[in-house]
């Protein structure tokens, strides 16, 4: 059998199989006496029926068989003759004839991983933003726990100072939408909404009552986490649900419950949390900035067919992430579903990423084991009251289980580059 590759370009290869007319007999010949010894023909004794009638009735059905076989051979010469790091399943172009009298030539088109370089990756210069913890954010955490130790009363009246309103918010940067949450508590009177304090605070939100829509224009921090809205005028978009208001113990009375000394313990227990919470989002800012900054210096060529596979990867890891989070399941079933024809072109730069990252976890010897792996099952099985056998069960009939392995990996990867990173 002589092969050849030909670069087809990028990372399309072109193999062609030149197989000889004795290799072709020889298929052939084990095709029907395989066939013989499972079919039977009236008048004949199973495996003795002439290879005429095997022809006629079962012909077209055997010549496939033996033309998948010779290509399957072809492609494992062509692997190991060329090194051919292929991508996916090669495509057979056309159908060639198969005659017991002579040679055929088998052509496969195949995919290949690009080829590239990926460009230095450690010792990235990147900027970290402050976790600086704001008093608001501190306040909305303990008034959050206090509502748990006491109860909301739907009110039916406009609000006043000290109520809460049940809303749904949205903040937009011109057209674009920057926040959105549905069915959020605000608290009348206090001046916050979403995390920005607009002119005239205090006085807002009084007045409001169910059904009420009100927008209110703010202006983003200095410190805001996109640079190119830093300081920009923003829309914040309300309508109210109901008015509440709160019956239970004061701030004071939870610290007591929980334990703490006094009201200002409590405060830097919480402090001291949501400061972890933001080094932690920090991180993942600085691991986010970090991988774009490889992905966009390195240049490749991307394979077309495997792309619109890889997409289809991609969407099941997402719907992977939303699953570990806790997003009900008719959520990620509505997910799949609208992203299951999403198209090549809006997913070329999460491919690239993907391949950087593979090329990184090489050169590292990053590798997930099936202990890290099993340990994540565990993580999520008790996150959402479930066995780990149930679970894993699920992963792997939902074809989830390989994205979690590719989120940990990648994780690993995102680890690295920030803790090589050097910070301005």
């Amino acid at each position: 059998m002589q092969i050849t590759v030909e670069n087809a370009g990028g990372c399309k290869r072109i193999i062609r199989a030149e197989i000889p007319a004795d290799t072709v007999a020889t298929k052939l010949n084990e095709g029907y006496r395989d066939l013989n010894r499972q079919v039977s023909f009236p008048g004949y004794r199973k495996g003795k029926a002439p290879r005429h009638l095997l022809e006629k009735r079962f012909g077209r059905e055997v010549v496939n068989d033996v033309r998948q076989t010779l290509a399957d051979d072809a492609l494992r010469s062509a692997v190991d003759q060329h090194s051919l790091k292929l991508l996916g399943q090669p495509e057979l172009v056309g159908n060639p004839e198969l005659a017991a009298a002579g040679p055929v030539v088998l052509t496969l088109e195949a995919e290949v991983f690009p080829e590239f370089t990926v460009p230095t990756y450690k010792g990235l210069e990147i900027e970290r933003p402050a976790a600086d913890v704001e008093e608001h954010e501190v306040y909305a955490q303990m008034r959050t726990q206090q509502m748990g130790e006491g109860e909301l009363n739907q009110q039916d009246r406009p609000s006043q100072k000290g109520d809460l309103v049940r809303a749904s918010v949205l903040v937009k940067a011109g057209e674009e939408v920057i926040f959105q949450q549905g069915g959020g508590l605000l608290e009348v009177g206090y001046g916050w909404i979403a995390g920005l304090k607009p002119g005239d605070a205090e006085t807002q939100l009084v007045g409001l009552k169910g059904g009420d829509k009100k927008e209110i224009k703010a202006n983003l921090p200095a410190n805001f986490g996109r640079e190119d809205l830093r300081g920009k005028e923003v829309n914040i978009e309300i309508i109210v649900n109901d008015v509440l208001e709160f019956k239970g113990p004061t701030l004071d009375e939870v610290a007591a419950k929980k334990g703490h000394a006094d009201r200002k313990t409590w405060e830097d227990e919480v402090r001291a949390a949501v400061k972890a919470q933001k080094d932690n989002d920090i991180d993942r800012f600085v691991e986010e900035k970090a991988i774009l900054k490889v992905t966009e210096s390195t240049t490749m060529d991307l394979p077309e067919k495997f792309s619109r596979r890889k997409a289809a990867e991609l969407v099941q890891q997402q719907a992977y992430r939303m699953y570990r989070s806790g997003m009900p399941e008719d959520d990620i079933r509505t997910f799949l579903q609208e992203n299951k024809d999403k198209g090549v072109d809006d997913v070329k730069n999460m491919l690239k990423r993907a391949f950087v990252v593979d090329a990184i976890a090489k050169a590292e010897r990053i590798v997930i084991t099936e202990e890290e792996l099993q340990r994540e099952v565990g993580r999520i099985a008790a996150s959402i009251g479930r066995s780990a056998e149930e679970v894993n069960t699920e992963l792997n009939q939902t074809g989830r289980l390989s994205g979690m392995r590719e989120e940990l990996k990648t994780g690993k990867v995102l680890s690295l580059l920030r803790q090589k990173a050097k910070y301005l």
